[in-house]
């Protein structure tokens, strides 16, 4: 088996991986959206054949998680070539879709997998792990070929909502292990040895809209499942209901757990120009009662806001998101400082910590660790002894047994 990591050996996002079979037949692993392109071009696909004009020995595409780092470029392949993906992916990606949201499309071929059920794809035998991450729906995955074995971390944790995942991976996870490729995003950042659990969150949000007794907005993405769960329970501690979107509520309908929050329950409202339904809230009713309502925000629910002059000192932001992503916002944060509204960051990682990392490797004992999804590879060096780090392009070829 050979495997060649087409981008990600010394940034994060923009993931591909190829993976070749001794009889040649490949397949690719994630084909994400690099995180600084301007736009999502066809000119920033990854130099493997047969991804814009199918050929034979290409036999699939292996989507790790929804998010467009990890599957963005797909966009422009061959629409005849087969994509797996999780049952939680697809339909996110498809909702996403359906909202018309920038980039969003869905594959023509999609095959869905299950979670550890072992599926073929020509000379490779794959089976999905599900993790805990910020995407709803991540998995790992082992790769099997030629006798030899690689496993694939895509992107995981080990502090969210869905941590007990890890855990029992670490208690029931694939033998003799010889390739781990894992992520390392966590690696360069100065809080890095421990990221705080997305639990303890609930806490500094009711401490922070303790200080507001008017309007409290929360900018956090509608697929960060354990994002809004987190937020609807600091809401409900501090009495408050939580407003949505009509897209962010069709992403929580789209997982087909009855157990996150949906517009059936009491206290959670989708926000409404015309609201007819007993679920649906305009803002005529929110600024009536605004010590009542936590709003998760969309641009569109940011501009009725300005419009009914709805944002005042009384008013408290949070950003609960990736910093990265912070320039997109800055109008806004702009428009919130001329009104005196408080603003807070509350977020935490959907990536591994150093801890994480080192117990994964610490169960699976690999024989050869490869960094991906990191800007800083050699720092894998200083915690694993058997790290090999490659360049985008390189070709790695498994020794045979």
């Amino acid at each position: 088996m050979k495997i060649s990591i087409k981008r990600g050996t010394k940034e994060i996002g923009g993931s591909a991986v190829e993976i070749i079979s001794d009889n040649g037949q490949r397949i690719v692993v994630d084909l994400g959206l690099p995180l600084d392109a301007a736009v999502n071009s066809p000119d920033l696909l990854p130099d493997i054949t047969g991804l814009t004009q199918k050929t034979g020995d290409l036999l699939g595409l292996l989507i790790s998680h929804a998010h467009q780092d990890h599957y963005g470029l797909g966009i422009h392949i061959d629409k005849s070539i087969p994509v797996y993906m999780s049952k939680e992916s697809y339909n996110i990606m498809k909702i996403a879709h359906e909202h018309k949201l920038p980039n969003a499309f869905v594959f023509e071929k999609t095959v869905c997998f299950d979670n550890k059920n072992t599926f073929q794809i020509g000379d490779f035998n794959i089976t999905p792990y599900l993790f805990d991450h910020s995407a709803y729906g991540a998995y790992g995955f082992l790769i099997e070929a030629d006798g030899q074995r690689v496993f694939y971390s895509g992107d995981f944790r080990a502090h969210g909502r869905k941590r007990k995942l890890f855990y029992k991976f670490l208690q029931n996870h694939p033998q003799n292990i010889d390739v781990l490729l894992m992520e390392g995003s966590c690696l360069g950042r100065e809080s890095s040895e421990h990221y705080e659990y997305e639990q303890d969150l609930e806490v500094t949000f009711c401490n922070f809209w303790k200080e507001s007794s008017g309007l409290v907005l929360v900018q956090a993405s509608a697929q960060n499942i354990d994002r809004i769960v987190t937020i609807y329970r600091a809401a409900k501690k501090c009495r408050r209901r939580l407003v949505l979107s009509g897209y962010a509520g069709h992403i929580l309908w789209g997982t087909k757990n009855p157990n996150l929050p949906n517009f059936t329950w009491s206290d959670v409202k989708k926000f409404s120009t015309k609201p007819q339904k007993s679920h649906e809230i305009g803002i005529d009713d929110i600024l009536e009662n605004p010590q009542k309502f936590v709003i998760l925000l969309d641009y569109h629910i940011r501009q009725e806001l300005k419009k009914h002059n709805a944002v005042n000192e009384t008013t408290a932001y949070a950003y609960s998101m990736w910093s990265g992503y912070k320039e997109k916002y800055q109008k806004w944060l702009n428009f919130l400082a001329t009104k005196n509204a408080k603003v807070q960051d509350i977020h935490t990682s959907g990536h591994a910590d150093i801890p994480a990392l080192k117990k994964i490797v610490a169960s699976l004992k690999p024989k050869i660790v490869v960094p991906i999804h990191t800007f800083c590879p050699q720092e894998f060096k200083q915690m694993f002894n058997n790290t090999i780090c490659l360049n985008d392009g390189d070709i790695f070829e498994l020794s045979s047994k």
